[in-house]
């Protein structure tokens, strides 16, 4: 056999792999941080979602609305398979702790996974959350994603209690970018600009 043949024969057990890989998890995430065309300043949310929520570090096991019409929502959007969801994790609990400590209930996250309970059991999820130093509300999304029109992981969007998409971005972000994104949404909606300048 030659070395044309080998790499066909593994090029042709890659497509199907790879196309399970989409088909399970959706298309990867490449490109820049160049917002979509969607700029989220023509939203076509029919109204509140409601996305259902487990019990693991910083959640509890239920459900909460998006929009819930006082406080300003951090999403993200994930994929477990997906190494820079992993690596997003660790920074978005980062983010959590400090806006909270500045601003307290004026925001909340949420961490939202496209995966389905029959695909990834609430044990599984439970365990990946720990494994990432996860922190703070994380659950199975509903519709979300699709109201607001975002594709991709890891994604992140930062919701008026209105539910106006005010800032998105995709891949992963540092914490003190997200710190100073959505610092700058919650002064545009709260008090929390006072707090955070003293």
């Amino acid at each position: 056999m030659n070395r044309r043949e080998i790499v066909a024969g593994v090029g042709s057990v890659g497509v199907p792999a790879g196309a399970g890989g989409l088909f399970r998890y959706g298309p990867p995430s490449v490109g820049t941080d160049e917002p979509s065309p969607d700029d989220g300043t023509e939203d076509d949310e029919s109204g509140p979602i409601t996305v259902e929520t487990i019990n693991a570090r910083g959640s509890e096991a239920g459900s909460v609305t998006v929009p819930d019409g006082e406080t300003v929502t951090v999403a993200t959007f994930f994929v477990t398979g997906c190494g820079n969801c992993q690596a997003q994790i660790p920074r978005l609990a980062t983010a959590r702790e400090q806006l909270r400590d500045e601003c307290g209930d004026a925001v909340r996250f949420l961490a939202v996974t496209y995966q389905e309970r029959h695909q990834l059991p609430e044990s599984d999820l439970r365990d990946w959350w720990a494994t990432h130093d996860g922190n703070g509300l994380v659950g199975y999304d509903s519709g979300l994603a699709g109201a607001y029109g975002v594709v991709g992981y890891p994604v992140t969007v930062a919701l008026f209690p209105d539910g106006e998409k005010r800032w998105r971005d995709l891949g992963v972000l540092e914490a003190e970018t997200i710190v100073d994104e959505v610092g700058a949404v919650l002064e545009a909606d709260t008090d929390c600009n006072d707090d955070r300048r003293s």
